[in-house]
């Protein structure tokens, strides 16, 4: 889980982009808990939202009674990069566990 919560920031953006780049927060949960496969605390979400809105990435919008967080251009930049990231580490992981299992 701690190499999950790291790349929480990732994936809350990728959440709100594949949402069409606007979401609310109740939908950001749910969708988390979806990927996760398990229950995702909400104030780690609320948490990593003031997180992506000071890096500048996510912005927060209200409508009437209803709070939205939209990905930004620094947002998508962010995504693109860190999904770059995740492909290199991804054939890392396949390594490690190919290794593992061959040895193991």
């Amino acid at each position: 889980m701690i190499i999950l919560r790291g790349l929480l920031p990732v994936f809350v953006s990728f959440i709100i982009y594949k949402r069409g780049k606007r979401a609310r927060a109740a939908d950001i949960v749910k969708d988390l808990q979806y990927l996760y496969g398990k229950p995702i605390p909400k104030s780690l979400v609320f948490t990593t939202l003031k997180r992506l809105i000071r890096y500048g990435v996510v912005e927060k919008e209200t409508d009437g009674n209803r709070t939205f967080y939209i990905l930004n251009e620094d947002g998508e930049v962010f995504l693109i990069r860190h999904i770059e990231i995740l492909k290199n580490i991804n054939v890392v992981i396949q390594k490690v566990i190919s290794e593992m299992e061959n040895n193991g």
